[in-house]
């Protein structure tokens, strides 16, 4: 197979990667070119005024531009790395490994390694010791706990990287001066995305730097996403930290929060603000939270307290465990089945790639897809979401308007970069999909049903109709938009229900009010006593305080910025400690529930 190199250079990569947000910020671009230098305030890669006057370099073949992560995807993507790295066809679930295990630090390593160190931490340490390793890319922090990569070429230098960094450095920038130091037998260690960027570096056909020889272990951390320095650091601010006086960063994954060790004290900051204000934009176009392409990936997710969960990918990777345990450095033990499957649900292998059937245009930015997946139709419940993943464009959680057979109909608006690219599709095109996730509408005790939709919502509540009538419910629907255009599914709705009130904002469909300003003569009328709304959440928290002052029960289909999907990130967390995670208590949630979260009226997109 010929690869023909890329003709751009720095200023396309600047264009098209950094100035749009799509930078990790992973180092690979500079990593053998000395004109690309790294500016740690802003968290991007700069030129040091060599390329300024060039558009391209190398006869037109930016270095920068061809290793970089994030271009070149349709030339070399995943499934390409999959087989350069791992030289077989990839396993349709976790990816490639051998083992699963959990493990922790034993006494014999305690004595020998920092309070602080991990099983990560050991893992180098012996392979610096066996001579695996000679030398290992990790990031230490300055004196404001900002990140920064550093070479270890003794035991003592990897101490310097313990400790967890909620920032990344750009780790990858120092392959080369590594190399150049004479090094011959590197590890890195770094998130999915600098493993898969160092993973392009060591394979790619055009260009040959030796790193595919001299780079010889790889490790993965598990990461949801990490945080923009200055953005993390106002948040730091706001709650009164003091830079400068930080000691150790650590998150409390049962609660959903960070916390920050600084001048003596412990300051805890909920997960859903920092990720609301400093997530890294194209974090949320990534799917490997595992890190994939390692010889072993290492976190948190699945082990117990004070144990660590490894994957144990290659041959390279296995080799390395067996003398750590066989050092007496560290204790194993297996994952139970429950633990396993949280390790299985958030791997890339869980992304199905389906086929798209059929696109039906109801505005110019209103479409619907018909996307076939047995497995999501099978296991799909009205209520539930899946996410729809643009390869590193973005993830889009989206609900399901219908289910045909093994045909699911989504129903998306056009709001940002990532729902454009999706209206770039056509039938016959592939897309990401993943889920279900959540839970369902619970209908069983009720008997007069009211089903109010506002705007996008009414998608989400369409799919429930069928079920409420194979259930011999009295079901009555409200719904509303701005306009006609945006009164998505009326015709389809009033083809099952003849009685569905329509309302319009400027009065082009049915009544010219709110939504909101109908559903109480309809509750006193027909006697409800169960209503289910979906809908802009300042329309919901009205219908809210209407069922409060009559005594209905009320459910409703909340909204947040997701990530996992699963329950583990805290990037969707609500209620009065931001501890209650969307994607998996809800998104359904009851009057009892909904009564108690702070935040509840005050989401938008």
């Amino acid at each position: 197979m010929y690869f023909e190199k890329i003709k751009k250079g720095w200023k396309e990569l600047s264009s098209e990667i950094i100035q749009t947000g799509k930078c990790v910020y992973c180092g690979g671009c500079g990593a053998f070119c000395a004109n690309i230098k790294f500016d740690a305030e802003k968290e991007i890669p700069i030129e040091d005024g060599s390329c300024e006057e060039m558009n391209t370099c190398r006869d037109g073949y930016g270095l920068c531009y061809n290793l970089c992560v994030k271009t070149g995807i349709d030339q070399i993507p995943t499934s390409l790395l999959d087989k350069w790295v791992f030289g077989k066809k990839q396993d349709d679930i976790l990816g490639h490994y051998i083992e699963i295990v959990s493990v922790r630090l034993t006494d014999k390593a305690k004595e020998k390694l920092p309070i602080e160190a991990g099983p990560l931490t050991a893992l180098l340490y012996i392979a610096m010791e066996e001579g695996l390793i000679d030398s290992a890319i990790i990031t230490d922090n300055d004196e404001n706990f900002r990140p920064y990569p550093i070479i270890a070429e003794t035991k003592e230098d990897l101490f310097k990287g313990i400790g967890y960094k909620p920032s990344q450095s750009p780790t990858l920038s120092l392959i080369g001066d590594t190399i150049n130091k004479g090094n011959v037998d590197i590890a890195v260690v770094g998130p999915g995305c600098q493993i898969q960027g160092l993973r392009k570096i060591q394979n790619h056909p055009r260009f040959d730097y030796e790193a595919y020889d001299l780079v010889s272990l790889a490790i993965g951390t598990f990461c949801f996403g990490t945080f923009h320095n200055q953005r993390l650091n106002e948040v730091f601010k706001d709650d009164g930290i003091d830079l400068s006086q930080i000691s150790k960063i650590e998150t409390d994954k049962d609660n959903f929060k960070m916390i920050v060790y600084a001048n003596g004290a412990k300051k805890e900051i909920p997960l859903n603000k920092i990720y609301d204000k400093s997530i890294r934009n194209a974090c949320f176009s990534c799917s490997d939270y595992t890190a994939s392409f390692s010889d072993i990936s290492v976190g948190n997710i699945g082990s117990d307290d004070e144990w660590k969960t490894l994957i144990i990918r290659t041959e390279r990777g296995k080799q390395l465990y067996d003398l750590v345990l066989e050092s007496g450095f560290l204790e194993d033990k297996s994952l139970d089945k429950d633990n396993e499957e949280t390790i299985l649900d958030i791997t890339r292998r869980k992304t199905d790639i389906s086929p798209i059937e059929k696109v039906v245009t109801h505005s110019p930015k209103i479409k619907s897809f018909w996307i076939r997946n047995s497995r999501i139709a099978r296991a799909y419940r009205p209520g539930m979401f899946v996410v729809l993943w643009l390869p590193d464009i973005d993830f889009l959680p989206m609900s399901i308007s219908a289910v045909e057979g093994n045909l699911l109909e989504i129903t998306v608006q056009k709001i940002g970069e990532g729902t454009e690219k999706l209206f770039e599709l056509n039938e016959g095109d592939t897309i990401g999909i993943r889920g279900p996730y959540g839970n369902s509408w619970n209908y069983e005790d009720a008997s007069n049903i009211l089903v109010v939709g506002g705007g996008m919502g009414i998608a989400a509540v369409t799919s429930l109709i069928e079920p409420l009538k194979k259930n011999k419910k009295n079901i009555f629907i409200a719904i509303g938009a701005k306009d006609e255009p945006s009164l998505i599914f009326a015709d389809r709705l009033i083809d099952w229900i003849p009685s569905t009130l329509c309302t319009t904002d400027d009065g082009s469909v049915g009544k010219k009010c709110f939504v909101t300003d109908t559903i109480e003569e309809i509750i006193d009328r027909e006697n409800i006593d169960l209503i289910m709304t979906c809908g802009p959440e300042v329309m919901m928290k009205r219908v809210f305080e209407i069922a409060k002052d009559k005594k209905i029960e009320i459910q409703a289909s909340l909204e947040r910025k997701m990530k996992c999907g699963v329950g583990l990130c805290g990037s969707c967390c609500v209620g009065e400690n931001n501890d209650i995670s969307v994607c998996k208590d809800g998104p359904i949630f009851t009057s009892e529930q909904l009564k108690i979260f702070p935040q509840f009226g005050t989401y938008s997109k």
